[in-house]
């Protein structure tokens, strides 16, 4: 049996809209992302708006702080050549 390719298809993230909504304790957000090549940030894709509490942003902001770190440590770990 041969083992099914899984491919996930990806949108680069090029932009947002946020905006406060401080009587429900929330922030609104948009993200902007292309889904070709040929597309330009100018003519980006705008995706359905979502509804975000303080809290959850936190959450997110903190993923998001934890990527990078570990994205930025494994760029400047050394390269070890294997014997």
């Amino acid at each position: 049996m041969e083992k099914e390719n899984n491919v996930i298809q990806t949108h680069p993230l090029v932009g947002w809209d946020i905006s406060t909504v401080e009587d429900y304790d929330a922030m609104m957000i948009r993200l902007h992302s292309v889904s070709s090549a040929q597309q330009t940030e100018q003519d980006a894709d705008i995706g359905p708006a979502y509804w975000i509490t303080t809290d959850v942003a936190r959450q997110f902001i903190s993923l998001l702080e934890a990527g990078i770190a570990r994205i930025e440590e494994s760029e400047t770990q050394p390269v070890r050549s294997k014997h």
